[in-house]
């Protein structure tokens, strides 16, 4: 039976080899149509093939995302055991946890109106390297750091002059990005292979799925009031959601989690060294 320490290693591997495979299949992509790439795009042509399929689990997604996102904010995590209260809702929140989502409300949004103009798809998507910090947010701050993250998202959306129907789902997708490492990854110091394994898990794959799904779902559902055809909605900006999501947080955040780590622990700002015992997540 493999061990952790196995499977934490497959892991990375697996995150890695789909990062190299989605960078090489965009090059393809843009060998062969320069115009436009997306319609030779593997990942693309993958969300279009299976759209019933998408369409059902992105429903799923949307729902139970959802539901978790006010949930959470009311101060209760679904566990093992059912429902518990988390100590961390918007009710129980300190001074600290109020500037610990202020803070990363302003450096998300801040670095992702930064790089706005790197555009993909005017008014919907732009390559986001600010992406590697959502999960690291959720991390290490807790859900002051996740709902800090989706108010970032927000911020750039307006200020981008991107504000929209699709903002709707573009705040609570971004709250996933961070939340699903901050739930189940265990270890967040990044200094053991379990720790960056399980991130390659959660924070890497895990999320880029879920956020993608749920954003383009809720894009495909509000059609009507958005007005963009299937072919946009999951042939460019579902893979670009994945793409992007999943190489900068490949790359970049483990880096970056490395480094700060020590620094959030050190000043007792790490969410596991406030909430009181019994309360994590």
């Amino acid at each position: 039976m493999p061990t952790a320490k196995t499977l934490s290693v497959l892991a990375v591997i697996v995150g890695l080899a789909i990062t190299a495979f989605i960078v090489y299949a965009f090059y393809e992509a843009l060998r062969t149509k320069p115009q436009n790439p997306f319609e030779a795009f593997v990942i693309s042509k993958a969300f279009l093939g299976a759209y019933p399929v998408v369409y059902a689990v992105g429903a799923a997604i949307w729902i139970l995302g959802t539901v978790v996102f006010l949930l959470e904010l009311a101060g209760y995590t679904p566990s093992l055991r059912g429902l518990r209260k988390s100590g961390m809702g918007v009710a129980s929140w300190s001074v600290i946890d109020l500037a610990l989502a202020a803070l990363s409300a302003a450096v998300y949004g801040a670095l992702l109106v930064a790089t706005a103009p790197l555009v993909i798809f005017p008014g919907f998507t732009w390559l986001r390297p600010a992406n590697s910090l959502a999960p690291l947010f959720g991390m290490f701050f807790g859900i002051p750091g996740c709902v800090g993250v989706a108010i970032g998202n927000l911020i750039a959306d307006i200020v981008g002059g991107y504000f929209g129907v699709g903002s709707i789902g573009g705040f609570i997708g971004n709250f996933l990005i961070a939340y699903l490492p901050y739930k189940f990854v265990r270890d967040h110091s990044f200094s053991t292979s379990a720790s960056i394994g399980e991130f390659y898990l959660w924070g890497v794959l895990a999320q880029a799925f879920v956020s993608a799904l749920y954003i383009c779902w809720w894009l495909d559902f509000m059609q009507w009031a958005v007005g963009l055809p299937m072919f946009v909605t999951w042939g460019i900006i579902a893979p670009t959601i994945l793409s992007n999501n999943i190489t900068v947080n490949a790359v970049l955040s483990p880096i970056l989690g490395r480094i700060l780590y020590p620094l959030v622990k050190g000043r007792g700002l790490y969410w596991k060294d406030r909430v009181r015992v019994g309360a994590a997540a």
